[in-house]
């Protein structure tokens, strides 16, 4: 995922997965049981399963030193890697395993992931509370968030049964989020991005507490859409407005897709709201001179990791001026969100094909 991204138990349904894999040479690690026991045949294979060695906290620098807390320090950011670079590689090899057409139990890699994430749950990763409190490390967990909870849902798609130590650790870390972004002022991004890390909660528990946060995230959300298409927090990221809003529509993009696995349909006034955002997004990209009078600022151009969300979520919204303009032949991989967004999108419309209509919520 980008600097600004965030970062999230229903029954089994077991999924084909898309025909390209990401494209990431795979280790040849042992089989390994559901239940994350090696079997005696890979055992005599003497083949490989790579560890990733729990990170229990993440005291971090704060990396926006901008006035519009919008432009990351890349000193800090480096500074910060030693931490973030052993949570990255844990999930992207998660990734890159589930997002292979082999991926199902008993599949070498899947399993080694799936063990690795059994032993992240059973040492409570990430759940550790630093002292002094940490700020970025703190909405740093969030960020890592939903590419955890996209993980946990795809697991469950090839036949993995998540455990109750499992089951813990997601409640805890959705838990701890939640409760952060319920009483932050932050009406931006990346309070979308909690939001949307609720509602994939939601699907892996029965949660309340999430499934009301998510759906209030939602109608913010959309209140916060102008008639032109702008959202008032975003446009005042100054050369980064059309980057960030370009965050802001990939997080709700990704909770319009979990509620609708939830059972909440996207009303035509919300779709319409929707549209206006991207036709926006879209239109900028081609003219982005067009918003320096407002944003006071020439913007910046987004690179390829602007797109994979919206490519891979949210087809149905683009117009023409995203290809036109855009990047329209991105990877659709989004490192440490989950992966291959294509196929995460696929396995909530799957999700959505057989939820329980929720009534409309205010």
């Amino acid at each position: 995922m980008h600097y600004s991204r965030s970062i999230y138990a229903t029954s089994l349904i077991a999924l084909y997965f898309l025909s390209s894999t990401i494209g990431v040479a795979q280790p040849k690690p042992p089989v390994l049981a559901a239940d994350g026991g090696q079997s005696s045949a890979s055992a005599a294979s003497g083949a490989s399963c790579p560890v990733f060695s729990p990170v229990m906290t993440l005291v971090l620098s704060d990396i926006y030193s901008d006035a519009h807390g919008s432009v990351p320090d890349e000193v800090m950011v480096q500074k910060n890697k030693e931490q973030t670079d052993k949570v990255d590689a844990f999930l992207r090899y998660a990734e890159n395993a589930l997002d292979s057409p082999a991926a199902r139990t008993g599949d070498a890699a899947s399993d080694c992931a799936y063990s690795n994430f059994r032993q992240w749950a059973k040492a409570g990763a990430l759940t550790v509370e630093p002292k002094p409190y940490n700020r970025q490390g703190k909405v740093s967990r969030g960020e890592y968030l939903i590419g955890i909870d996209v993980l946990a849902l795809k697991f469950k798609a090839v036949g993995f049964h998540l455990d109750h130590d499992t089951m813990l650790w997601l409640h805890t870390l959705n838990e701890e989020n939640l409760s952060f972004y319920e009483h932050a002022s932050n009406r931006g991004n990346l309070r979308i991005w909690a939001g949307a890390a609720a509602a994939l909660d939601a699907l892996l528990e029965n949660n309340s507490e999430a499934e009301s946060f998510q759906n209030q995230v939602w109608h913010e959300a959309m209140a916060a859409i102008n008639k032109d298409g702008t959202i008032d927090g975003e446009m005042a990221r100054a050369h980064r407005a059309l980057i960030y809003h370009m965050f802001s529509f990939s997080a709700t993009l990704v909770l319009r897709s979990a509620r609708s696995a939830l059972g909440n349909r996207e009303s035509a006034a919300d779709h319409a709201r929707l549209k206006l955002l991207a036709d926006w997004i879209g239109n900028t990209l081609c003219d982005p001179k067009s918003i320096e009078s407002a944003a006071h600022a020439v913007q910046e151009i987004p690179g390829v990791w602007a797109y994979r969300i919206p490519i891979g979520f949210g087809p149905d919204l683009l117009n023409a001026n995203w290809e036109a303009c855009g990047q329209p032949h991105a990877g659709l991989s989004d490192p440490t969100s989950g992966g291959d967004t294509k196929h995460t999108a696929q396995i909530l419309r799957q999700l959505a094909q057989t939820a329980r209509p929720q009534p409309a919520k205010n």
